[in-house]
């Protein structure tokens, strides 16, 4: 079975609370369970980054559900396409909030695809190397514990 990835950015809306995000966070990890999509959001306050993986299927019914949320505007693909593994394969939703200069860090950089691979000659990491590191730290060890965004 083939895997296809998906990450964007997008701004919260203005009146989007902690309770807002646990409820996003809640339905979304129910409709990724059924759909077989894993997936990890980040949060600086007013914006989010989300990648999310799985079948062809289920990442277009997750996407689907994005791009008609109310919960966020502005919404810009950063990369998407096949992924040879999943990266996040235990969490349906994990969540961590960020700092928001971070979180540019991750966005403003080159997004390549989905390659992880480590730079060469002390090159930056690109978007998505740069992200999967925040989750799984330099040395890609397994998935820390998420953290809540919400209340």
């Amino acid at each position: 079975m083939s895997l296809r990835a998906i990450a964007y950015v997008s701004d919260a809306v203005e009146d989007l609370d902690g309770a807002g995000i646990d409820h996003i966070l809640a339905e979304a990890s129910s409709f990724n369970r059924v759909a077989g999509v894993t997936a990890v959001l980040m949060f600086d306050g007013q914006r989010f980054v989300q990648y999310f993986e799985g079948p062809d299927d289920g990442v277009d019914s997750v996407y689907q559900r994005v791009l008609n949320a109310r919960s966020h505007v502005h919404l810009r693909e950063l990369a998407h396409g096949e992924v040879a593994t999943r990266h996040f394969p235990r969490w349906t939703m994990a969540s961590a909030r960020i700092d928001a200069e971070v979180l540019s860090g991750i966005v403003d950089t080159e997004w390549r695809g989905f390659t992880a691979a480590a730079p060469v000659d002390g090159q930056r990491r690109v978007g998505f190397a740069r992200m999967l590191e925040l989750w799984t730290g330099v040395s890609g060890e397994l998935e820390p514990a998420a953290v809540t965004l919400g209340s």
